[in-house]
């Protein structure tokens, strides 16, 4: 049975892909475009790539790359996820960058109720902390539709480490001014929930992308389906957002699997799905 929780936090520190947007078929493009190039195992590449900064994984699974020529490796690759993307949106077939369940409604309930007394003390109740690159993260975003763009926006050229480590969320903290203890971290993936959590902030898991079994090994504090299962309403004072929580019990058998409604986001939106191709 679903638990109902009430959560206080001064503000959100949301992950981005498979979190408030999915690109999965631009991004699925990408990496077979340089698996071809560089005669990689595309299947093991799509297993364990997701959640780290694409550095890091180019540095991992193509370590030819010299140091000199890795930025400029970084930023075609990120630059092709918009390329395709735009291309499949032009195409009106899938395969674009659209918004995850549940991630529209939650923001609009931040964004428009939003106090007065909290724009004065300068929470805006929410932020990004992606392992994706400027030259992508913020039009990738935008794209997507979900939300005006936020006022922090750390993305992975600003961190000198990647998720799993704390620096991302403990930037992000920082940027936004609040205390991470008093923070939630909102993530899809393995390496986002010990970031958050060596960070020191709270920490609830999506299965959007990953079973929830598995993130509940990762110690995340709720599992949720998607983000469907939050809502936020803003205290009187503007001091921090008071959230409802539909949290699964992993322990009496639930948060099992990836959630439905993103797994049938991703089938349609994928143009290989929907041709009936591999």
């Amino acid at each position: 049975m679903v638990q109902t929780l009430t959560v206080e936090v001064d503000t959100i520190l949301f992950d981005m892909d498979g979190t408030l947007i999915d690109s999965t078929p631009a991004v699925n493009a990408t990496w077979a475009s340089f698996a071809h190039q560089y005669n990689l195992d595309l299947d093991f590449v799509m297993q364990t790539c997701h959640g780290y900064r694409t550095v890091e994984n180019l540095r991992r699974f193509i370590p030819s790359i010299s140091d000199a020529d890795l930025p400029a490796e970084v930023e075609r690759f990120e630059s092709n996820i918009l390329v395709v993307a735009k291309e499949n949106a032009a195409k009106g077939n899938g395969g674009s960058i659209v918004a995850m369940p549940g991630a529209k409604a939650l923001l609009a309930q931040i964004n428009e109720g939003r106090p007065a007394v909290a724009v004065e003390k300068g929470n805006w109740g929410w932020a990004i902390v992606t392992s994706a690159t400027k030259a992508y993260a913020q039009q990738g975003f935008a794209s997507a539709g979900v939300s005006d763009q936020p006022k922090v926006f750390i993305t992975s050229d600003l961190c000198t480490k990647g998720k799993p480590d704390p620096q991302p969320y403990l930037m992000g903290a920082e940027k936004t001014g609040q205390d991470i203890t008093r923070c939630l971290v909102v993530e899809d993936a393995p390496p986002g929930i010990r970031s958050g959590k060596g960070a020191g902030a709270k920490t609830l898991a999506l299965r959007t992308t990953h079973d929830g079994e598995k993130m509940h090994k990762e110690g995340a504090d709720y599992i949720v389906e998607d983000l469907r299962s939050v809502e936020a309403k803003w205290k009187e004072d503007g001091s921090g957002l008071v959230l409802t929580i539909r949290a699964e019990e992993p322990e009496k058998g639930e948060a099992k699997g990836i959630s439905a409604l993103p797994k049938q986001i991703q089938a349609e939106n994928d143009p290989t799905q929907a041709n009936g191709s591999a």
